[in-house]
């Protein structure tokens, strides 16, 4: 009997668009049978919509074939093409010569890229890479104005001397950390962040923030080991700050894991560990690749109220250096007179001291929160209670106000980097400044609904004197931690409330949608924050007007909106997880009442808030149980 022999697969007569605009081979998938196998790597639709070009009759003989080896058909459609880079979008006359004007900037194509070997990046990423390197050079020149400022994980000049080498195309790390750098840069552009320059290149869907997080995951292996240098760290780091632009908390927590595990299987915590012979301007990346690393970890624990994978009393990494030389790393400004030049690494040096304040105020507002009755308190036995949130709160001010005015003021975006960097590191002093204050507020006992509305309210108005462009510049992680604030106004229902304290905390829960909804109204990914907060806000209004036996009243208006905002109905029909139970029956529910002047609402009205770190349900359904 003939044995079943495994289906043979045929070569495509004709390369799908994609292969096509890319001169890359199209060949059928295994795993997808409608879609070619780089169609499947890309996961976008494998179409064939452009015009045949054929003008022979079908009769006529055909071409003579090219070799069939992978290497050999590699060489010639790459080798042949490479002088002018591919064009990312062949409709776009401009994109096209603007990529061939670029090309010789650029060194000729390593000779590993016509040879395929496993342990090497994939070829179809490689082609992707060197067709989208334009892009790549554009996103770049993004990162560094919008998301530098913050994270200054590159050194510009000697960066960009690499990527004009093309060392991504042979450097499987490098690439991992380019990669994810344009998928940063390119989700912070969609997500309205606005650079000086909007570079056309980069708004060819084609090169996706997504398509470059997934070339910069492509390289990560099982086998760690395998994933040696820094630069798979910097990858970890800004796959993590993407994944929060996406609001997948998994793939941060993810992406974080696997860079503390790295920073300890290589000892990138302690210097004397780091390669000999380093030049002094690349330890000076590794220290800020390092302490950005570590301010990212301590955010995400307050965010997700996850624990925090690093201490800082165990890390032997200096501070960068404020006089380091460089490019933008230098720049000064001229101060008047009477005061020293100030280097801007000086206000982003000082939010690293406020994480590491909040790094201990969040284990004692744990410490506090979990009371076990099966162990000693540490604490108390070796430290005692010695801790007030208003010295420590006090002693941060102070540092605060010894800094240059520069760190002070956050003037209108002007365009020239050398001058906003320095309102960029105030804006994020003060961004921090804030969710240090709310912790610290976390470790209070029993403060006073009053007290809460005032520290909520003193943060919100910090927030609104921050000019839109740098809120946005910060972009989601921003939303996630005004999640905070909104916890402890939510908590503030939970008891009996007087009217007047009942109409205060609905004015600053109304304060917070709007600054959410005109930050979230670009989101490409929005976590939906300001809509359930809206939704939230009218449920519990309804329920009080009917207390009242009132007549209902128009839907709340939102002011201040960058766009045009949606109804409460809207509102209420998108979140259906929070629709609003049948009137007739929200009076009985957990007595909720009047009683002697006192509002107490309901519980599933009291504790139904929107906050980000219920998203995906992470807490409930992702928990590995």
């Amino acid at each position: 009997m003939q044995q079943d022999r495994p289906r043979k697969l045929q070569r495509i007569s004709q390369a799908c668009d994609l292969c096509h605009r890319r001169s890359i081979r199209c060949r059928p998938s295994n795993e997808d049978g409608d879609r070619c196998q780089n169609c499947y790597d890309f996961d976008v639709a494998c179409t064939y919509e452009r015009p045949s070009k054929r003008k022979k009759h079908p009769q006529a003989p055909a071409a003579p074939q090219q070799p069939s080896t992978r290497s050999s058909q590699t060489r010639s459609t790459l080798a042949s093409d490479m002088p002018s880079v591919p064009s990312a979008q062949s409709n776009s006359t401009s994109t096209r010569n603007d990529s061939m004007a670029k090309a010789n900037e650029f060194a000729p194509i390593p000779a590993s890229m016509v040879n395929h070997d496993p342990g090497e990046i994939e070829l179809p990423w490689k082609a992707f890479a060197l067709s989208s390197e334009t892009v790549v050079m554009d996103l770049f020149d993004v990162y560094m104005e919008i998301v530098y400022p913050l994270y200054p994980f590159f050194n510009e000049a000697v960066e960009k001397q690499k990527l004009k080498n093309r060392d991504y195309l042979t450097d499987k790390g490098f690439f991992a950390s380019i990669m994810a750098m344009c998928a940063l840069a390119s989700a912070r552009l969609r997500d309205g962040a606005v650079p000086s320059r909007m570079p056309e290149s980069a708004r060819n869907p084609e090169a996706s923030s997504e398509i470059f997080f997934a070339a910069a995951k492509s390289v990560f292996t099982s086998d760690l080991d395998k994933l040696r240098g820094a630069d798979y760290i910097r990858a970890c780091t800004l796959l993590s700050l993407t994944s929060i632009q996406y609001g997948h908390s998994l793939d941060v927590q993810q992406y974080s894991g696997i860079g503390s595990t790295l920073i300890a299987m290589q000892r990138f915590f302690d210097e004397k560990y780091w390669p000999s012979g380093m030049e002094e301007s690349q330890k000076e990346t590794y220290r800020r690749l390092y302490w950005g690393t570590y301010t990212l970890d301590v955010f995400t624990a307050v965010v997700w109220n996850c624990f925090i994978r690093t201490q800082e009393v165990h890390l032997n990494v200096r501070y960068p250096d404020e006089s380091d030389e460089g490019t933008i790393a230098s720049t000064t400004l001229e101060a008047p007179p009477e005061h020293h030049r100030v280097s801007w690494l000086k206000g982003w040096n000082f939010t690293i001291d406020l994480y590491r304040v909040l790094e201990h105020v969040i284990n004692k507002s744990r410490a506090k929160r979990f009371n076990h009755d099966d162990r000693r308190s540490v604490d108390s036995l070796v430290f005692g209670d010695d801790f007030s949130e208003k010295s420590v709160m006090a002693t941060m001010l102070n540092m605060y106000y010894d800094l240059p005015p520069q760190f002070k003021a956050t003037p209108p975006m002007t365009g020239d980097l050398t001058i906003d960097i320095y309102a960029f590191q105030a804006a994020n002093i003060q961004a921090t400044l804030q969710l240090l204050r709310m912790m610290l507020f976390s470790t209070e006992d029993g403060p006073s609904v009053d007290r809460k509305c005032d520290v909520a309210n003193e943060v919100l108005s910090v927030f609104e004197t921050i000019p839109t462009r740098y809120l946005r510049a910060i972009s989601t992680p921003l939303i996630y931690q005004l999640g905070s604030i909104g916890s402890t106004l939510g908590s503030v229902f939970e008891q009996p409330l007087q009217h007047h304290v009942y109409a205060r905390v609905c004015s600053s829960l109304k304060s917070m949608a709007r600054l959410l909804e005109g930050l979230e109204s670009n989101l490409q990914q929005s976590s939906g924050t300001s809509q359930g907060l809206w939704a939230q806000i009218e449920k519990i209004e309804q329920y009080m007007r009917q207390l009242r036996h009132e007549p209902p009243v128009q839907p709340l208006q939102q002011n201040n909106v960058a766009q045009p905002s949606m109804s409460m109905e809207s509102h209420m029909s998108m979140e259906n997880h929070m629709s609003m139970p049948p009137l007739q029956t929200i009076q009985g529910v957990n007595n909720g009442s009047i009683h002697n002047g006192f509002v107490q609402l309901p519980s599933d009205l009291a504790l139904e808030w929107p906050w980000p770190l219920y998203q995906e349900g992470y807490c409930l359904d992702n928990n590995g149980f």
